[in-house]
């Protein structure tokens, strides 16, 4: 399944999509959002990224494969779940993103992304964390992490993704 693992407003109605396919690129959905039923949206830059990789702006979900669409193919190019140099700029900028705005949801949806790829148990395993029902509550939605958890979780994924570029 198609899911959105990191995103960053540039300006206005602009958002920039990575995904879970490895495609990069910006949309504009100014038009969209001037639009009945968006139009209703209130601080567009207040979005959340959902569990499943969409975007939802309060009661208004998007699929990520809509996003998707909206990029031309010239615009796709880098596989970022490949290079463990990516994964860790996308986590740093989640982080930094997630202490900025006082919401966890950035930092867990972006090492959620990363532990789904290469599975809870192996992640778990390589964090060394013990209790497997821990990792899985730091990365539920709508629930408040355990940060040294998160940490574990994401310095795993970055070394799983660098053991796998040797």
């Amino acid at each position: 399944m198609l899911r959105i693992i990191d995103v960053d407003h540039l300006h206005d109605y602009v958002l920039e999509l990575v995904f879970s396919d490895g495609c990069v690129g910006t949309v504009d959905l100014q038009e969209m959002f001037l639009k009945p039923p968006l139009s209703q949206v209130e601080g567009f830059e207040h979005f959340s990224l959902t569990a499943d990789g969409n975007l939802q702006w309060k009661h208004h979900q998007i699929r990520a494969d809509f996003f998707r669409s909206l990029i031309s193919p010239d615009k796709t190019a880098i596989d970022h779940r490949n290079s463990a140099l990516s994964m860790e700029e996308i986590i740093k900028q989640a982080a930094w993103d997630s202490m900025c705005e006082g919401r966890t949801d950035i930092l867990q949806a972006a090492i959620r992304a990363y532990v789904e790829e290469f599975g809870h148990s192996t992640v778990i395993a390589k964090a060394g964390i013990k209790s497997r029902t821990s990792a899985y509550r730091s990365l539920k939605p709508d629930t408040t992490p355990n940060f040294r958890t998160l940490v574990q979780l994401g310095h795993a994924v970055i070394t799983l993704a660098q053991e796998r570029e040797t």
